[in-house]
C-alpha cells in the first residue's frame, strides 16, 4: 500500500510537471488552441487517492503527514487559482474535504507520540493560518470600506470622490475572501495534526469551531457570488462579519490556546 502510495506521488509530480510544460508552450498559441487543465485535475487526483492510501497505512504517519502537508498546498493553490479565472461550484467540495480531514486527523495518533513532520505540518498549520488571517483582514477592510463608499456616494457628499472606486473595492473584496478561504482550507486539513501537538486540544475549543463557522460562512458567500445571488454590497458587509469572526478566533486563542 505504502508503495502504491509513493507512484501515486510520482505519478502526481509528472502529471503536475508535463501540465506547466504543456502551458509554457501554450503561452504563446492563441487562447482558443489552450485546452482544459486536464493534468492538473488527473495529479490533484493522483495525490487526493495518494493521501487516502496513507491514511489506511497505520505504520506510516510520518508519511502521512507529508502527503498531507503537500495535497493541503496544491487544494489551496488549484481552489484559489481556479475560482479567480472562473467561480465554479465544484471546486467548493475541497473546503469540505479540508474540514472532514480535520475531523479524521485528530483520532490518528496519540497526543504524546512526536516525529519531525508533525513538527514541520504544525508550523505548515500556523502559516497558512497566519495567511488566512491576513488575507481576512484585507477582504473585511476591503468590505468595510466598500459600505462606506457606497454611503457616501449616495449623500452626494465630497469625500465619495476621494474613496476608491467601487468596482477596485468589490475586486479586492472578492479575491481576498477567494484567498482567505483557500488559506483556512489548507490550515483546517492541517489542523488535525497540530492538535497532536497540544494534548489538550480538542474539536470544541472556541478557537477551532469558530474557525470551522467561519469556513462554512466563507464558502456559503463564494456558493451565493458563483450563482449570482449576491451583490457586491452584499459580499462587502459578509465579508466583514468573516473578519469579526475572525478577529473572535483571535481572542478564543488568546482566552484558550491550543497550540
Amino acid at each position: 500500500m505504502h508503495a502504491v502510495a509513493v507512484l501515486l506521488i510520482a505519478a502526481s509530480g509528472s502529471a503536475y510537471c508535463l501540465a506547466a510544460w504543456k502551458r509554457w508552450r501554450a503561452l504563446g498559441a492563441p487562447a482558443e488552441e489552450q485546452g482544459p487543465p486536464t493534468l492538473v485535475w488527473l495529479g490533484f487526483a493522483a495525490l487526493t487517492l495518494a493521501l487516502v492510501l496513507a491514511f489506511c497505512d497505520p505504520q506510516a504517519r510520518d508519511f502521512l503527514y507529508v502527503v498531507l502537508g503537500i495535497w493541503a498546498g496544491v487544494a489551496a493553490l488549484l481552489f484559489a487559482s481556479r475560482f479567480i479565472a472562473g467561480p465554479s461550484r465544484g471546486l467548493l467540495v475541497l473546503p469540505i474535504g479540508a474540514a472532514a480531514l480535520l475531523v479524521a486527523v485528530t483520532s490518528l495518533v496519540p497526543a504524546h507520540e512526536q516525529v519531525r513532520s508533525v513538527r514541520a505540518i504544525t508550523l505548515l498549520h500556523a502559516g497558512f493560518m497566519s495567511a488566512y488571517l491576513a488575507a481576512l483582514l484585507v477582504a473585511g477592510s476591503a468590505g468595510v470600506l466598500f459600505i462606506i463608499s457606497a454611503r457616501q456616494l449616495k449623500s452626494a457628499s465630497p469625500r465619495a470622490f476621494r474613496l476608491p472606486a467601487l468596482p477596485a473595492l468589490g475586486r479586492i473584496t472578492e479575491r481576498a475572501v477567494i484567498l482567505a478561504t483557500a488559506f483556512l482550507m489548507a490550515g483546517v486539513a492541517t489542523g488535525g495534526v497540530a492538535m497532536q501537538q497540544a494534548p489538550g486540544a480538542h474539536l470544541t475549543q472556541p478557537s477551532i469551531l469558530l474557525a470551522l463557522v467561519n469556513l462554512a460562512a466563507l464558502v456559503a458567500l463564494l456558493a451565493a457570488r458563483a450563482v449570482n445571488r449576491l451583490g457586491s454590497r452584499g459580499q462587502a458587509a459578509a465579508a466583514a462579519w468573516c473578519l469579526i469572526i475572525g478577529c473572535l478566533e483571535l481572542v478564543g486563542i488568546l482566552v484558550a490556546p491550543h497550540g
